[in-house]
């Protein structure tokens, strides 16, 4: 998807982590909820198993992923 980019670092987590980009680029267009980070940030989940998704995201169209992972604090 050409409206979403990935930072160095999120490409490095993609192969590290073991995620699909397509999954994230559908997360991050349609999360199961959102909240906003300071500045231009902000963050998409959704629940996946018995664990919680968090993709940080800066901008908006086009996007930029800065960072996935799995958020422990979260259930």
């Amino acid at each position: 998807m050409k409206d979403i980019n990935f930072t160095k670092h999120a490409e490095d987590m993609l192969v590290e982590r073991g995620f699909h980009r397509e999954t994230i680029e559908e997360i991050v267009t349609h999360p199961e909820w959102k909240s906003e980070g300071e500045g231009d940030t902000w963050c998409a989940f959704k629940r996946i198993g018995g664990k919680v998704l968090r993709i940080v995201v800066k901008g908006d169209m086009p996007f930029t992923v800065i960072t996935m992972y799995f958020d422990r604090r979260l259930k």
